[in-house]
C-alpha cells in the first residue's frame, strides 16, 4: 500500500489505509513504526478498513522538539480520524500504543466502538514510565552497536516463545517463514 501524509495538529503524520469495511486504528508502541503490524494487516483487512500510522516522532511522521504527552498523541489520532472523515472506529494499541489508546478513550470516547489492548505497559505519573522506557531503549541501542548478537539474545525471551528460541539457537541459519492465519 502507498504511504500517505496528512497535516495534523501542525505536523505531518504518515499513514496507510488497507481494504474497506469498518475501521480499526492500529497504534504502535515506543520505538516502533506502523510497519510493526505488517503480519496482522492481511488478516485484519479481510474484515476491517485498517489504518496504520506513525506516531509523531516515529517512522516517517514529523519530529518536533518539544515534549510528547499522551494527550498530544491522542489528539493526533483524533486529527487523523477527522482528516479521514471517520466518526467511529475500533482501536488496537500495543505496548505504549495501549497507553495512547486508553488516553484516546478518555478524551474522545464518542469516536470509539471497541478497544483492544495488547501487552500494554503500566504508565507512571508524570511520564516516569516513559523516561524509564526511553533510558532502557537507549541502553539497548548502545548494546546493539557494540554487540548485536548479545543484544538479540538478551531480549529474545521477551519476543520469542521458548521453543522458537531453542530452534534459533540450534539452527541459526534456518529460514523460518511466518504465516498469518485468519
Amino acid at each position: 500500500m502507498t504511504e500517505l501524509f496528512a497535516k495534523i495538529n501542525g505536523i505531518k503524520i504518515c499513514y496507510e489505509l488497507f481494504s474497506k469495511g469498518y475501521p480499526i486504528v492500529l497504534i504502535h508502541g515506543f520505538g516502533v513504526r506502523k510497519e510493526g503490524y505488517k503480519c496482522q494487516i492481511p488478516a485484519l483487512s479481510k474484515t476491517f478498513k485498517v489504518i496504520t500510522f506513525d506516531n509523531r516522532g516515529a517512522g516517517k511522521s514529523e519530529r518536533v522538539n518539544k515534549p510528547y504527552t499522551m494527550e498530544t498523541l491522542a489528539d493526533d489520532i483524533r486529527g487523523l480520524l477527522d482528516f479521514l472523515k471517520i466518526k467511529k472506529t475500533n482501536i488496537l494499541g500495543t505496548s505504549m500504543g495501549g497507553l495512547i489508546a486508553q488516553q484516546f478513550v478518555l478524551q474522545y470516547s464518542e469516536y470509539v466502538i471497541k478497544v483492544v489492548l495488547v501487552n500494554t505497559i503500566n504508565g507512571a505519573p508524570n511520564n516516569v514510565g516513559l523516561e524509564i522506557l526511553k533510558n532502557n531503549r537507549l541502553e539497548q541501542l548502545e548494546l546493539i552497536k557494540k554487540n548485536p548478537e548479545k543484544a538479540f539474545w538478551d531480549n529474545a525471551h521477551i519476543w520469542f516463545y521458548h521453543k522458537y528460541r531453542k530452534e534459533l539457537k540450534l539452527n541459526p541459519k534456518k529460514k523460518i517463514f511466518w504465516n498469518v492465519v485468519s
